[in-house]
């Protein structure tokens, strides 16, 4: 059995000079109020001790610091909307850091054979990459540069080695579903809370400031919850609403099997109200997979059958446009949809620039930085609309090549492993992931999801789970073995 290292207890001694140290900055920031009677002291003296005992916990035991960070992804885009002089987004990446800082120094020689896994090598090199596109001759800034690949690259070669050593046992994963799940929930409960009650004086002045433009179409808000945009918001549940629908047919208790169903209603109900079109594909390509892979493949023919009769109900009937949210979903079908075009306008003006530069032109003439340091930029207007498009235009087509190289690895790796497990627990899990992470990489064509949180570091940890479903079938066959025999 495998087992995260240091993670049974913190570690007292780092523990005790924590708590002295804590001591000692409130007791200078209460002095420094009442020497110079300024309340922003007291102010420090409050959130300090939050800060530092934080910062304690990570760098005593990394696996609370990759908890805490698979909580906050679900929230720290919303919190933006209530502090954004404070920029609170940069909290995540603090979190993450630390933990990645606390595994450095807590790792050990034996540690390294856990890392020796493949979809770690594939981070390494796509990183490496990453950073090399730094010598490129249209290269401008290295701030653009530094901030693009803590996207497109730093995420995954610090969550993937994170989830290798301090999530790799079946409670970990289960805790790893467990989160997901409950944060799906909390987060449609507030989305409903915007669609029945309206938003929020912040959430408002978010969409005053232009967020209106792709959230208020026609007098009808689309959903966000605490998300950056209603896209990730409806993919997100569109994700969750699969698994949790896969995981119903599982072997578990009915009430379990129920609960889960509901869950997956619920969550699917958030998706719509968010009206993301393209998270319909999630569904599609996720139950043609589940089918497959759960080896039946007389249900394969009917799950064929279902998907083509809700493709017919968006596309050719008008009982959608009773809805609002589902209109907006089966108008995205239309070939002469307004947005559709514009969307594969984009793309081909995009892929016709670049055809000639192999290594793009230079992070910064794209999204922000474009706008920021050179606003006459072919780019600077051109939105990308695929998260695959996204990594063409920064890394240029040698980029693409080598990250879809990478992804198809994952999946054919994945294929292989899911299709093979002996623990039908498991394998039900595993199919319902494996469903999920390849509907996302095809909404990911026509949407710009696969790079954004929280869907991004979730498919950062799904593909760590899907290269070593094999190691963690061991522990799950051994532990259903042992209860038989009891």
């Amino acid at each position: 059995m495998i087992t995260r290292p240091q993670t049974k207890h913190l570690n007292p001694n780092i523990i005790n000079f924590g708590v002295g140290f804590i001591f000692i900055i409130i007791g200078a920031l209460l002095a420094l109020m009442i020497s110079s009677d300024d309340s922003f002291y007291g102010a420090l003296a409050i959130l300090a001790p939050i800060v530092l005992g934080v910062i304690i916990i990570i760098f005593s035991n990394p696996y609370y610091g990759i908890l805490l960070y698979l909580n906050y992804i679900f929230i720290s885009n919303g919190l933006t909307r209530y502090v954004p002089e404070n920029n609170i987004g940069l909290g995540l990446n603090f979190i993450l850091l630390l933990t990645t800082l606390s595994m450095v120094v807590h790792i050990k020689w034996d540690d390294f054979k856990k890392l020796s896994q493949s979809v770690f090598y594939i981070a390494i090199i796509w990183t490496f990459y990453s950073v090399l596109l730094v010598v490129n001759p249209l290269f401008g800034r290295v701030d653009s540069l530094i901030y693009t690949i803590k996207v497109i690259s730093l995420y995954a070669v610090q969550l993937i080695p994170l989830v290798l050593l301090y999530l790799n046992t079946k409670k970990d994963f289960n805790t790893f579903l467990k989160i997901l799940i409950a944060w799906s929930v909390i987060t449609t409960i507030w989305a409903f809370k915007q669609i029945i009650f309206g938003t929020d004086f912040y959430e408002q002045n978010w969409l005053d400031a232009g967020g209106y433009i792709s959230h208020v179409l026609n007098g009808q808000l689309r959903a966000f919850s605490t998300f950056s945009d209603a896209n990730q918001y409806g993919s997100t549940m569109a994700f969750v609403s699969f698994v949790c629908l896969i995981l119903s047919f599982g072997p578990y208790t009915k009430i379990k099997k129920y609960t889960l169903f509901v869950i997956s209603i619920f969550t699917f109900l958030g998706c719509i109200i968010s009206g993301s079109s393209a998270s319909l594909y999630i569904y599609i390509i996720g139950f043609l997979f589940f089918f497959i892979l759960n080896k039946n493949f007389k249900t394969l023919i009917f799950g064929l059958i279902f998907g083509l009769i809700i493709l017919f109900f968006l596309k050719f009937t008008n009982i959608s446009n009773m809805n609002y949210q589902v209109f907006n979903i089966a108008t995205s079908l239309a070939q002469n949809d307004a947005s559709l075009m514009v969307h594969s306008n984009n793309q081909y003006l995009a892929i016709k620039y670049l055809e000639n530069k192999p290594f793009s032109i230079g992070i910064e003439n794209f999204q922000m930085f474009g706008i920021k340091n050179y606003s006459g930029s072919f780019f600077t207007n051109l939105t990308s609309e695929s998260s695959f498009l996204s990594i063409r235009n920064q890394s240029g087509i040698v980029g693409l090549i080598l990250h879809l190289i990478g992804i198809i690895y994952v999946l054919l790796v994945g294929f292989m492993k899911v299709f093979r497990l002996k623990s039908n627990d498991l394998r039900y899990k595993m199919i319902a992931i494996y469903g999920g992470f390849i509907g996302v990489i095809v909404t990911s064509l026509a949407s710009p999801i696969f790079d954004q949180t929280p869907l991004g570091p979730i498919m950062f940890i799904c593909m760590v789970y899907l290269t070593t479903a094999d190691i963690l079938d061991i522990e799950f066959v051994a532990e259903e073995t042992e209860a038989k025999e009891i």
